[in-house]
């Protein structure tokens, strides 16, 4: 399983990205606004987040209409190869998703609320979906059947499952058991994921034995 951070604060992102865990960052225009970061500014912080460590950075498109999503799309493309373009599983998004894959922009349809919304990203050529499965559960549906289901589908197909709206690290633990692709999570998860008591008791006992041997 690939490990991304669904962030764009720099502060928090940095410490996470030196360790080498995280493959890249995930965003969108509400984590933009969360962590103050202006349209304008995205050229910028992508530089800044491909120079912390990401090896890839996924940026949202952020108009409806299907010629400006392509537009856009190609470019926040041009800012580095290594950018995926993210795209909502609209009508239009997914309209433009063809378009773009057929142009060879790898793209993420983002927003995947239900199985044959992966059915759709793999006809039109999506490099991933992205299915919330903490939104999911809370409109009652079941996030965790949803997201495996995609998976069975997406296997071997070229289409990726990248799962966004993980509520904690049981969520990760749970989805690599279950074999799904790759997760996104907030800093606060991935903090925590880094974290086990366990560990931390017996490095305690080491460095107890280091100063008795001194």
């Amino acid at each position: 399983m690939d490990l991304y951070l669904d962030s764009a604060d720099r502060e928090a992102l940095g410490p996470l990205l030196r360790t080498g865990v995280f493959a890249g960052v995930t965003t969108n225009p509400l984590i933009l606004e969360r962590a103050g970061v202006r349209l304008g500014e995205v050229p910028e912080l992508t530089r800044w987040l491909l120079d912390a460590g990401a090896r890839e950075v996924f940026l949202q498109t952020t108009t409806s209409d299907v010629e400006a999503v392509v537009a856009e799309g190609h470019a926040l493309r041009a800012l580095s190869d290594r950018v995926v373009v993210k795209v909502p599983a609209t009508v239009a998004g997914l309209t433009a998703t063809a378009e773009l894959a057929r142009a060879g922009v790898p793209t993420l349809l983002t927003a995947v609320y239900h199985v044959r919304q992966a059915v759709l990203a793999r006809a039109v050529g999506a490099a991933w979906i992205a299915p919330y499965l903490g939104r999911m559960t809370e409109a009652g549906r079941d996030g965790r059947r949803h997201v495996e289901q995609m998976q069975g589908i997406l296997t071997g197909s070229g289409t990726r499952v990248l799962v966004a709206s993980i509520r904690s690290v049981d969520d990760v633990h749970r989805l690599a058991v279950a074999g799904i692709d790759a997760v996104t999570v907030s800093a606060a998860v991935a903090r925590e994921l880094l974290e086990e008591p366990l560990t931390a008791a017996a490095v305690d006992q080491f460095d107890e034995a280091v100063t008795r041997l001194r």
